[in-house]
């Protein structure tokens, strides 16, 4: 009986082959599309071998060092997102030194003080002293604004010392040191600064101004006249708000600016009242009579309501404004019987 035959083992050898080895160099020296890339990425991953290793098993230094350079951009870019989050977070700073902050009873706003309604009453003009005094300070608001007790407390009003520039509290202000913006609604009765509006202007158009409209313009008087006196008015007023348009009227040294916003137009008539522009001048800020033009009414008054329209629209939460711009949300027609 004849002896059975041995079994034949076949060993598979698992070094790379030599030829493909070649192939993938000629390749990678080549510039070929994406799927030739594709391609030699199946190459490799048949032969077993690594790509961050040479064919000798070494691992390659350049590879080494692209994962290195990686890894500090990656810390880069977390290093400037913590900047970014601190600037956002950044808290008030104090304009004034508090100890020297001196002890000056409540200023006296009128001639007549009512006990009723706990404030001063009459008065219609402002002391001629006062109106040709410079300002004691100046807000600066890329270096004073910040965070302070009011951010967390829905309907703060806007610090009026803050505006002026001599706020001493920072931080523990009770109400809030930055800018208004469109969202920042408050009742007509009061101003952004939480003080009560009048029914009517005063007799120098100064004062807290009145609840029977909105202005969104201020006069300024006393500019001193220049070849450059609107490129002046538009660069110290825009700091404190968008502006729409701007007047100037070069020969008397008199400018109407008007804002988008009319909490802004509130905040600038405080924070540039007896300030001074490139000059010396000492500035005559008021609020602005009502334009007679009816076109200029008309205007003013489609443009309260877009104004209207986009806070509301900024209110509403995205995915309700993503079906309202597709048309999803609009009514349905009514059928013909």
């Amino acid at each position: 009986m004849a002896s059975p035959e041995p079994e034949q083992v076949f060993q598979i050898d698992e070094s790379p082959d030599e030829t493909a080895i070649s192939q993938l160099r000629k390749k990678d020296s080549s510039n070929g599309s994406n799927d030739e890339q594709g391609e030699e990425v199946v190459n490799i991953l048949e032969l077993g071998i690594d790509p961050t290793t040479t064919e000798t098993g070494v691992a390659n230094p350049a590879n080494q060092m692209e994962d290195g350079d990686t890894d500090k951009n990656l810390e880069k870019e977390v290093v400037k997102k913590d900047k970014k989050k601190k600037k956002r977070a950044r808290p008030a700073r104090p304009q004034v030194d508090p100890s020297q902050v001196p002890e000056r009873p409540p200023q006296q706003t009128g001639n007549v003080f009512n006990i009723w309604y706990n404030k001063w009453s009459g008065g219609d003009r402002e002391d001629k002293y006062i109106s040709q005094t410079k300002a004691e300070g100046r807000c600066n608001i890329a270096k004073d604004a910040g965070y302070t007790k009011a951010d967390n407390i829905p309907g703060s009003y806007f610090c009026l010392f803050f505006a002026r520039g001599l706020c001493p509290n920072g931080k523990n202000c009770n109400y809030l040191h930055r800018l208004p913006t469109i969202t920042d609604i408050y009742n007509p009765n009061v101003d952004c600064f939480g003080r009560d509006k009048r029914s009517d202007y005063r007799d120098d158009m100064g004062g807290v101004g009145s609840f029977m409209r909105q202005n969104r313009t201020i006069y300024v008087g006393r500019i001193t006249v220049s070849d450059d006196i609107e490129e002046v008015v538009a660069r110290h007023f825009a700091e404190w708000g968008d502006i729409e348009r701007i007047r100037v009227l070069n020969s008397r040294g008199v400018g109407f600016v008007t804002y988008v916003n009319e909490a802004n137009a509130q905040f600038a008539k405080e924070a540039m009242a007896h300030q001074s522009l490139d000059h010396s001048e000492i500035l005559n800020v008021r609020w602005a009579t009502v334009d007679p033009n009816p076109l200029a009414k008309a205007r003013e008054q489609r443009k309260l309501e877009e104004q209207a329209a986009e806070a509301v629209r900024r209110m509403l939460p995205p995915d309700f404004l993503e079906q309202l711009n597709a048309g999803a949300l609009q009514p349905a027609k009514k059928r013909k019987t």
